[in-house]
């Protein structure tokens, strides 16, 4: 009985230590994930306009440009209907690259379709009245598909509600 429960002790133990080290691995983006970003995109974006709630779409075109060995990259964002909309942004890699701008990489996980989902969570505020949210990005990277999309959590709520949505196919 003794060796029985000594057992039963020892295999939860083990399995519980797997459990741990298994949950405090960092997730990375990947040298290759960067480069499957990098050209020229064209697609949409549709968002949630925060007045009617109703979705919005447009079409939009982006080319990503790497900076500092790959660590930082330019967005450059052209809405061809709405040329006032046009702009820039940078997204900075960490040294160990598991923050995107400071955002830690809960998950990255490479999809059936060989695509790559990378999830980034963070604490912040939303909406019109500027509400405390947890904000998550989700990334799909593809050499032929990438979409950047935009979830919110209220607090004290937990409903997801997607804000923009980027949808792009590479441009050749």
């Amino acid at each position: 009985m003794k060796i029985k429960i000594l057992s039963l002790i020892l295999l939860t133990l083990f399995f519980s230590s797997s459990n741990i080290v298994a949950q405090s691995e960092k997730s990375t983006i990947e040298v290759e994930d960067i480069q499957k970003l990098l050209g020229k995109w064209k697609g949409s974006l549709t968002y949630i306009d925060y007045s009617s709630n109703n979705p919005f779409s447009m079409p939009c075109e982006l080319e990503i440009q790497p900076k500092k060995e790959n660590r930082k990259l330019t967005l450059y964002y052209t809405y061809p209907n709405e040329p006032k909309a046009n702009g820039t942004d940078q997204i900075k890699i960490s040294k160990d690259r598991s923050k995107l701008d400071g955002k830690s990489i809960i998950f990255r996980s490479e999809q059936s379709d060989r695509n790559i989902q990378i999830i980034t969570e963070y604490l912040g505020k939303d909406g019109n009245e500027n509400k405390k949210a947890l904000i998550r990005y989700v990334y799909i990277i593809g050499t032929e598909k990438l979409i950047i999309k935009k979830e919110v959590q209220f607090e004290g709520t937990k409903d997801w509600l997607k804000r923009n949505e980027y949808n792009f196919t590479k441009s050749h």
